[in-house]
């Protein structure tokens, strides 16, 4: 009985995650592999510890620790990263990788929140964003970044032919004739 709710408990927190996957991932098998864990059934509580690695598809998530809290309803699980450098790897529909690090990356499902804090950084290519918050709302696709102080200042490095790839083509065509 214990290893059917362990196994519950785990197989939520597999295809939870998997929301955030591009499609051709959620094919894929997951694996998480940590040092230990520990599952609390009457809490409906998941916590791996110590080098912890989730790996789905292009997905890679790495902690120190990683806890899934299952909601009372399906896709209500919270999912929580921790350590020195949390991080977040995918690589998106377009191709283009995706390199996300924070002390803490939070994925709350039924919102389809990802929000990461502590020395937050999101990286795309050569593009970057730093701040010591960062909210991404996944199905409004909005980006939020934040500081705690006034004496810091989010940062955000771009190249402007990223962008505009037609513009940057266009231009290439005209300089070649």
């Amino acid at each position: 009985m214990k290893i059917n709710k362990s196994s519950l408990i785990l197989s939520t927190l597999l295809v939870s995650f998997a929301t955030v996957a591009l499609e051709s991932d959620f094919a894929q098998p997951i694996h998480v592999s940590s040092v230990s864990q520990h599952v609390t059934m009457q809490n409906n509580r998941v916590v791996f510890k110590d080098d912890v690695l989730l790996t789905q598809g292009s997905i890679k998530l790495t902690a120190d620790k990683l806890t899934v809290i299952r909601g009372e309803k399906a896709n209500q699980e919270i999912m929580i990263a921790e350590g020195k450098v949390a991080t977040f790897y995918q690589i998106q529909e377009d191709g283009k990788p995706i390199d996300a690090e924070a002390n803490t990356i939070r994925y709350d499902v039924d919102k389809a929140e990802i929000t990461l804090t502590g020395n937050a950084q999101v990286k795309q290519l050569n593009s970057q964003i730093n701040g010591s918050k960062i909210i991404y709302l996944m199905e409004k696709e909005e980006l939020t970044v934040s500081n705690d102080g006034k004496e810091t200042r989010v940062t955000t490095v771009f190249l402007p032919a990223q962008f505009d790839k037609k513009n940057t083509e266009d231009n290439t065509s005209e300089k070649e004739e």
